[in-house]
């Protein structure tokens, strides 16, 4: 059956050709807006590494000597700092509290970019760890809850932080060059090209990253900051489940909660109202693109219908003629759907011998349409299962539309049918 459907095929080539062409330039449609979807949120199903549910933001301000409320006094960095260490410690003792930190680009949404790479000191490796680096109290990990990936428990990752050790996250572009970040546990590194100051790496934990739909790229350095040295930064406090507004209330109420002589701290702001306005733009271009893809799909599916419920009709005669020689309607029904997939088939193949010179191009406009890191979009694997993905869908909805106008034909009687030959 399949060299008679063959060769029944050779000799519709012209029609056949034309069905081809259609489906290849379906495909790759299909193909390329998948691919873009992609792209854009794939992030959504990779581990955030932070948990922003009760966690607030306050942003640390200093009272100079020309404002009127400065308070005369030592004007030097450590009265500053000293300041600040007092109104922290206001804040643990508070009782809708559960725990705070003083942070420099530490959090997530921030869409901050400072970094530098870590160098191993005596040994030589020609691959040195990027990353994002997030300076933080020790209280930033129950803050954020941040979690180990080698089995640590908060007050060990803590404990890592007030010894001055770094922690390092898991990193996609480290690993891309075959390195495995736990193996630099316990190995001393400089940051850049500063040999002046030598860090030992702690622990290795989950990556934080900057938005829920950025796909990660880099890692991430979590650089401890001494509460009884150098305190700098702003603050960010995680509060005890249902006490928002009550701490809201005392923020606005007491004064000693968001003033200790020159430093004041303003602009209470939660980390879900940040993500909302950090990510808004990539939900509207995300639900932009969904639509986009939903259209498109509907309009293939109905451009499929079309095309086969007439190719179906101009093979009623056929279909009865079969009937007549004892075909049974599996038969029939097997040996149109076997058409069908022959032609997708080869549809497909055209589509992506035509796309392959052009893959690169199409990769580099993606990335820089939407600032995507390349590294994390440059994965044929991630592409050969979006084709796959396509082929199936576009299989389906060929399917679906032989089957009806199929169907309705098989009911036919051959004598009507063929009344017209």
């Amino acid at each position: 059956m399949k060299r008679k459907l063959l060769k029944q095929m050779r000799t519709e080539w012209q029609e056949n050709l034309w069905l081809i062409i259609e489906l290849s330039v379906v495909f790759l449609a299909i193909w390329g807006m998948s691919v873009v979807l992609w792209s854009i949120s794939r992030g959504i199903f990779e581990p955030f590494g932070s948990d922003p549910d009760d966690v607030y933001s306050l942003t640390t301000q200093y009272f100079k000597k020309d404002s009127p409320f400065y308070v005369e006094g030592d004007s030097t960095k450590e009265f500053y700092q000293n300041d600040l260490r007092q109104l922290v410690n206001a804040l643990r003792k508070n009782p809708n509290v559960a725990a705070v930190a003083v942070h420099n680009n530490a959090l997530p949404y921030e869409l901050s970019n400072y970094g530098n790479r870590l160098w191993l000191v005596k040994e030589e490796d020609s691959v040195g760890y990027g990353g994002n680096f997030r300076y933080a109290t020790p209280d930033i990990i129950d803050v954020l809850g941040v979690k180990s990936l080698t089995g640590s428990n908060s007050g060990q990752l803590k404990e890592i932080l007030r010894k001055g050790e770094l922690l390092i996250s898991n990193n996609p572009e480290y690993e891309k060059d075959g390195k495995n970040p736990n193996s630099l546990i316990g190995k001393q590194v400089i940051m850049g090209s500063d040999s002046s100051t030598v860090y030992r790496i702690g622990d290795v934990v989950q990556l934080i990253r900057r938005t829920e739909y950025e796909a990660a790229n880099l890692g991430g350095v979590i650089v401890p900051m001494p509460e009884d040295e150098t305190l700098w930064g702003n603050v960010i406090l995680k509060l005890k489940p249902g006490t928002e507004s009550r701490f809201r209330e005392e923020f606005r109420d007491n004064p000693d909660l968001r003033r200790y002589r020159n430093v004041y701290l303003s602009d209470l702001v939660s980390l879900k109202d940040m993500r909302m306005l950090v990510q808004k733009k990539d939900e509207v271009t995300i639900r932009t693109y969904m639509s986009m893809m939903l259209c498109l799909l509907i309009t293939v599916f109905l451009g499929l219908v079309g095309t086969f419920w007439f190719r179906i009709q101009q093979r009623i005669s056929e279909i009865a003629i079969r009937k007549v020689c004892g075909a049974s309607r599996k038969n029939i029904f097997r040996r149109i759907i076997g058409e069908g997939m022959i032609l997708l088939l080869c549809s497909t193949v055209i589509a992506l011998v035509c796309a392959y010179p052009f893959l690169s191009d199409f990769e580099d406009i993606v990335a820089e349409s939407f600032m995507i890191y390349m590294d994390s979009f440059d994965d044929l694997t991630e592409k050969l299962i979006l084709g796959g993905a396509t082929f199936i869908i576009i299989a389906l909805g060929i399917i679906i539309s032989l089957w009806c106008p199929a169907h309705r034909a098989m009911k036919i009687e051959p004598a009507i049918a063929v009344k017209d030959e």
